[in-house]
């Protein structure tokens, strides 16, 4: 019976390592698995935060993409109304030239022009709408500029020194272009007022 009561007592033994070992076992598995799904979880909000963050940097590039689109068209749409306007203006200026108030002030206009070419020998071109008008305020005397008709002088006249080196140009257009930036800003910022 001794040796019966040492097998019982070595299976007990056995048996009770067994279910230690078991419950050890349980609780390391317990605890890897509380570890793995933490470490998962902690991953799965970095790759979440990850997402969204690119997300937003899509989104606020998509968005600074549209802003430039939509400046660029404003831009765009500014310009092609500046150059109605000045489409619009261009077209009048000879109506202009013919006017009193423009006529009145040749003579004026011309000994500024004459006086930055020197004068003397100079060449005066307009067209012929302006000739006369000019021949009477052109100055007189042994070195008298002469008038010479230019079809293609535009709106107004242009004043050449006697080698060609100096020209002053006076037509409306030139005014108008010389202008453009100062009446543009003026022009959109009467749109803008309007608007």
């Amino acid at each position: 019976m001794g040796l019966e009561h040492l097998l019982e007592a070595l299976e007990r033994d056995a048996d009770a390592q067994v279910e230690q070992l078991l419950a050890q076992a349980r609780a390391e598995a317990d605890r890897i698995s509380t570890e793995s799904a933490a470490a998962l979880e902690g991953r799965r909000r970095e790759a979440t935060a990850a997402h969204d963050c690119a997300r937003v940097q899509e989104v606020e590039h998509a968005v600074t993409l549209a802003r430039r689109e939509a400046r660029r068209s404003i831009l765009e749409a500014r310009e092609r109304l500046l150059e109605r306007v000045f489409a619009a203006a261009r077209a009048e200026l000879p109506a202009a030239a013919a006017g009193p108030a423009y006529r009145a002030s040749l003579p004026t206009a011309l000994r500024g022009a004459l006086s930055a070419v020197g004068g003397d020998q100079a060449v005066i071109r307009c067209p012929e709408t302006l000739a006369l008008e000019l021949e009477r305020a052109r100055p007189r005397g042994p070195n008298a500029v002469a008038v010479k008709v230019d079809s293609a002088s535009g709106s107004g006249f242009r004043v050449v020194s006697a080698d060609g080196a100096v020209e002053v140009d006076d037509t409306l257009e030139s005014r108008l272009d010389r202008l453009r930036f100062l009446l543009a800003r003026r022009v959109l910022a009467q749109l803008e007022l309007e608007v």
